[in-house]
């Protein structure tokens, strides 16, 4: 024996009835329409409720990983800037040792041949 609910077959008629009427043989023949409409407005707020509490577990979720995920890459991070920081230390170095007067001078005589300019090989731009 099949239930009454399931029994009804799909009403034919023309296409201006509203939804409603038309699916009218989906609701089981023992449920009044306005128990009906009751049930689905708790199910639609129970389901809203329930898709936005995913959402806040799911954007919990990823703040955690990038917490996670940010504890790992600042110690790679710290010892990068440390590295650099050495680095940038030889280097002024170097600049004041090449940028040295004496050295530039000595340079200049080895490398180039170069002497002190005598009195009269000066001369005076305007």
């Amino acid at each position: 024996m099949v239930p009454l609910s399931l029994g009804r077959t799909s009403p034919q008629g023309s296409e201006g009835r509203e939804l409603h009427r038309s699916l009218a043989w989906l609701r089981p023949a023992n449920i009044a329409a306005s128990t009906n409409a009751e049930v689905r407005s708790l199910f639609t707020w129970l389901a809203i409720f329930v898709a936005f509490g995913v959402v806040i577990a799911l954007a919990h979720v990823w703040l955690r990983l990038k917490v996670t995920d940010l504890g790992y890459v600042l110690p790679a991070t710290h010892q990068v800037i440390q590295k650099l920081e050495s680095e940038r230390q030889e280097l002024t170095a170097d600049v004041a040792r090449l940028e040295a007067p004496d050295r530039i001078e000595e340079a200049a005589r080895v490398r180039l041949g170069m002497m002190p300019a005598q009195r009269g090989q000066e001369a005076v731009l305007p």
